[in-house]
């Protein structure tokens, strides 16, 4: 009787091994959770035993990991298709807007603008401007000339 009671354990034993057994049934049910598996499995993973007696709830686990990483892969596919339909539909036509506008600004400007070079308009303002009379200038003599009519005298 004495030995029945060694195997059993005692009572505070049992309630570990019962409320270990409730914790283990319950994270069988939160496995669906990815932080929940990441946990389990990081422990399992470094836990050979508790790996082996519990091997379907580390294999719910990696499940649950690969599904939880499809998921946000297909979220994220489709955002991007979405951002690409909402740029599309809002966007473009923005964007055309301004290349539109910017177009018609510089076509503006170059209709208000001097046309030509400098040069160009420099001598249309000076055929604008009234010309002046211009003095004659007096006529250089040569100084071999002067030299010759003062010895002639």
């Amino acid at each position: 009787m004495y030995q029945e009671k060694e195997e059993r354990g005692n009572r505070h034993v049992r309630r570990m091994g019962r409320e270990e057994e409730r914790l283990w049934s319950e994270f069988y049910h939160s496995v669906g959770n990815p932080t929940v598996a990441a946990e389990l499995i990081a422990h399992m993973d470094q836990d050979d035993e508790a790996r082996r007696l519990h091997s379907a709830l580390y294999l719910r686990c990696r499940q649950s990991l690969r599904i939880a990483k499809e998921r946000q892969a297909r979220a994220h596919a489709v955002g991007k298709a979405i951002r690409a339909l909402l740029f599309g539909v809002f966007g473009w036509p923005v964007v055309a807007l301004i290349r539109c506008g910017r177009f018609c600004l510089g076509a503006c400007e170059a209709l208000l603008a001097r046309h030509g070079e400098p040069a160009e308009i420099q001598l249309s303002e000076m055929s604008k401007r009234p010309m002046r009379k211009q003095k004659p200038k007096p006529a250089k003599v040569a100084p071999a000339a002067q030299a010759g009519s003062s010895s002639g005298g």
